[in-house]
């Protein structure tokens, strides 16, 4: 989430309506379970890295080649 500071700074009408605008809409959009599911989620990350844990492995290396790859076999020949 972004967090934007307007200290010492003055809006135009237009500027103000704009963003009044957006935060309506970014409020009826946000759909509260699924925020506060991204909410745990992020709390369990940061408690996680606080205590050294490694991140989770998404992805696994299943096999390696080297070299250059043969047509026929890549077209099943």
């Amino acid at each position: 989430m972004r967090t934007v500071s307007f200290q010492g700074i003055q809006l135009t009408s237009g500027q103000r309506q704009r963003l009044a605008r957006e935060n309506k809409v970014r409020d009826s959009f946000i759909n509260p379970v699924l925020a506060q599911q991204v909410e745990q989620t992020l709390n369990n990350v940061e408690i996680r890295k606080e205590q050294g844990a490694k991140p989770e492995r998404l992805w696994t290396l299943e096999h390696q080649e080297t070299g250059t790859t043969c047509i026929a076999e890549w077209m099943g020949f």
